[in-house]
């Protein structure tokens, strides 16, 4: 990956989750002798990581094991409601999207009380 671009100086490295997956790989900030040899070793972390995916999916093509992997799952088919699980019960799908989240059924509740609607 001759490219690619990195950073563990500025930008979102002020974040805390990134900031903390940089001290966590060992590459926080500028090295404190060589600058640019902690974006040169995150570099060569991300395309170490890229190539172990790239392995296991062409190894996982060559074995066939991901075409019998979505065939198991059903992904050779288009979703449809047929195909789609549904709940167990009609008692355990909610009537509508308010009877599921408290905050959206308050909400309607009060809409309903300023328009003069009861139920």
């Amino acid at each position: 990956m001759p490219s690619i671009e990195v950073g563990t100086i500025g930008g979102g490295t002020i974040l805390e989750p990134q900031g903390a997956m940089l001290d966590m790989l060992g590459v926080r900030g500028a090295h404190q002798t060589n600058p640019g040899d902690n974006a040169r070793r995150l570099a060569r972390i991300v395309a170490a990581a890229v190539l172990a995916g790239e392995l296991s999916l062409n190894s996982a093509l060559a074995a066939g094991h991901l075409v019998q992997s979505h065939m198991a799952h059903n992904r050779s088919q288009p979703v449809t409601r047929t195909n789609t699980p549904a709940p167990a019960t009609a008692e355990a799908a909610p009537k509508s999207p308010t009877e599921s989240n408290p905050v959206a059924k308050a909400l309607a509740v009060s809409l309903e009380k300023q328009r003069g609607i009861a139920r």
